[in-house]
């Protein structure tokens, strides 16, 4: 069966990102998980504009490319409760796979975020999931996507403000709060010695235990 992951920006370097970051879960099943660019899309979706012009072209994505589960591959969600009404196949949007993904691995989570205005998104969604209580905090490491996607530029600042949520909020677990930072997860878990996710990862995993156990809205 075949998973769908989009990156919603039209950033070639986070999709190639991406694609290494998937290759452990390629390994491990028979489903094809393919990944996509929105090459009509701005480079990176940082702003609350940014995720409204994407996400018409998120549900398009949906209608238009045949898949058996999709990822929506943003860290803001865009368009992923529209796309979920045009189809029974199961459709998982990272920042949502991401927080749930926590609840099992800890009491507290905190979110590396790539600016304020990203901050006040994630606030909204973990409020809507219900999640307030978990979270620990949420800090900005306040660069682009481009930067952060950009392990020799931000690896330092990602390390430092990880720490900060560690030390001083008291987080458990920790969320990579960008596609593009996935890369990185590894080295941050060894280094830093707690359980560090990778939003695209869990999303995709997402994807492949509903392929596995038939849980479209039609099965």
């Amino acid at each position: 069966m075949k998973i769908a992951v989009l990156n919603p920006n039209s950033s070639t370097a986070v999709t190639a990102s991406m694609e290494g970051c998937l290759a452990p879960l390629r390994a491990v099943t028979a489903h094809e998980i393919t990944c996509y660019t929105l090459s009509e899309a701005p480079l990176g979706i940082e702003t609350d504009d940014d995720v409204a012009q994407v996400a018409p072209m998120v549900v398009d994505f949906v209608r238009n490319t045949p898949a058996d589960a999709y990822v929506i591959a943003c860290f803001s969600d865009p368009g992923l409760a529209a796309a979920r009404a045009t189809t029974t196949k199961p459709i998982f949007g990272v920042a949502e796979s991401a927080y749930c993904a926590t609840l099992v691995l800890g009491e507290s989570f905190g979110v590396i975020s790539l600016g304020p205005s990203s901050i006040a998104r994630h606030k909204a969604k973990i409020d809507a999931l219900g999640l307030t209580s978990r979270l620990a905090g949420d800090r900005s490491i306040d660069m682009d996507v481009a930067e952060a996607n950009d392990a020799r530029h931000s690896r330092p600042t990602i390390t430092r403000v990880a720490q900060d949520l560690l030390e001083k909020d008291k987080a458990e677990v920790l969320i990579l709060g960008c596609a593009g930072m996935g890369e990185q997860r590894a080295g941050l878990q060894v280094g830093l010695g707690c359980i560090v996710i990778d939003p695209v990862q869990a999303a995709v995993s997402d994807a492949i235990n509903a392929l596995d156990l038939n849980y479209g809205k039609g099965a």
